[in-house]
């Protein structure tokens, strides 16, 4: 479980699927708590920081990454995030070494 907590959330427009529409938000994340297992599955999820570009190429989105990337740097913008830097994945095993 992330325990994490966020600001005000930006509405940044919709997000088309399978002839569907879904909303879609962004807001900065404000705190993130220690890893615990998830309750369903009692599974610990690894935490990676990593660039927008790169969770693309992770989750392997195909055609729609554009549009997500589009809706990304716009919420940056808005919420006056800068733009992350490439540099190679981090895992966030304890959130104060971030």
């Amino acid at each position: 479980m992330a325990a994490a907590r966020h600001g005000e959330p930006l509405f940044v427009g919709h997000l088309r699927d399978n002839g569907r529409s879904r909303v879609r938000l962004a807001a900065a994340l404000t705190h993130v708590g220690p890893v615990r297992p998830d309750p369903a599955t009692g599974h610990i999820y690894t935490r990676v920081l990593a660039t927008p570009e790169q969770a693309v190429e992770l989750f392997n989105w195909g055609p729609s990454a554009a549009d997500q990337l589009d809706a990304v740097h716009e919420a940056r913008q808005r919420l006056g995030i800068p733009r992350a830097a490439r540099q190679p994945f981090t895992e966030l095993a304890d959130p104060t070494t971030w």
